[in-house]
C-alpha cells in the first residue's frame, strides 16, 4: 500500500474550513438539495410511494430501476446508514425505525425521490428520535455516488461499490471496508477527530486529519467528516 505523508498547512487549513462547512449539515440544511432542512421534525411534504413499496410505522422499503451510468445523490438527516451492493440490480432503500411515534408512517420521512436516466436523488428527513437504520443497495451500473449524512454512522462497502464515491458526514463515524484494490485514490479529511487505518501497515492520525492513499484499483473515494472519526478496515465480505 502506498501512502503519502500527512499533508501540512494547506490541507490543515482546508480541514478547518471543512469542519465549519460540513457541520452546517447537521445544523441547517443540505446546500444542494431542495429544502432538506434537518431542523424540523418532519418534511413539509413527502413522496407518494408506488405500488409494491412497503410502508408501515416502523419499516419502509422501495426499489427502483437504475439506468447504466446514472449518478446517485443520497441525503439523510440522522441515522445509521449502510451502503452495499445491490443484489437485484436495482436501487433499493430500506429504513427501519427503532423508535416509532405511532403517529407517522416510515414513508412520511421520505422527502425526495427523483429518478431519471441520468441521476437519482433520495432525501430521508429522519429525526434523531427515530433511531433509524438505513440500508441503501447500490447497483453496479452506478458510476458516481455522493452521500450526505448530517449526523450518525455510515458503513461503506467499498469492496462492493465502485466508481466515484464521495461521502460527507457532519457529526459521526464512517467505517470503510476495502483494501487498496478497491480504489485508485482515497482521500480522508476530518475537521476534528481521528482516522484509524486497521489494514495491514496502517496507522492512526488525530485531531485535524487530511490524508491521501494511492491504490491499485479503479475509481476514487473521498471521505469528509466534520467532527468524528473514520475507520478503514480490510475487505472481509458483505457489511
Amino acid at each position: 500500500m502506498t501512502k503519502t505523508p500527512l499533508l501540512r498547512l494547506p490541507r490543515r487549513l482546508f480541514a478547518i474550513s471543512l469542519l465549519a462547512g460540513i457541520l452546517s449539515l447537521g445544523v441547517a440544511a443540505f446546500a444542494d438539495t431542495d429544502s432538506m432542512n434537518c431542523n424540523s421534525k418532519l418534511p413539509a411534504s413527502h413522496v407518494e410511494l408506488a405500488q409494491g413499496d412497503q410502508n408501515t410505522a416502523s419499516h419502509l422499503q422501495l426499489s427502483r430501476p437504475v439506468a447504466a451510468g446514472a449518478q446517485i445523490e443520497l441525503n439523510v438527516c440522522n441515522g445509521d446508514l449502510t451502503l452495499a451492493a445491490s443484489k437485484s440490480g436495482a436501487l433499493q432503500v430500506t429504513v427501519d425505525i427503532g423508535e416509532s411515534s405511532g403517529q407517522h408512517m416510515a414513508g412520511d420521512y421520505l422527502e425526495i425521490l427523483d429518478v431519471n436516466p441520468h441521476k437519482i436523488r433520495v432525501g430521508l428527513h429522519l429525526p434523531r428520535s427515530a433511531e433509524a437504520r438505513i440500508t441503501v443497495e447500490i447497483p453496479v451500473v452506478v458510476t458516481d455516488m455522493q452521500v450526505n449524512l448530517a449526523r450518525g454512522s455510515l458503513s461503506l462497502a467499498a469492496n462492493q461499490i465502485g466508481g466515484q464515491r464521495m461521502i460527507n458526514v457532519g457529526y459521526g463515524h464512517v467505517r470503510m471496508e476495502g483494501n487498496e484494490d478497491t480504489y485508485e485514490s482515497l482521500q480522508v479529511n476530518v475537521g476534528m477527530g481521528s482516522l484509524n487505518d486497521h489494514r495491514k501497515g496502517g496507522d492512526s492520525h488525530h485531531f485535524i486529519v487530511a490524508h491521501s492513499f494511492s491504490g491499485t484499483g479503479k475509481g476514487s473515494i473521498e471521505i469528509n467528516v466534520g467532527m468524528g472519526h473514520v475507520d478503514l478496515d480490510s475487505s472481509q465480505g458483505p457489511i
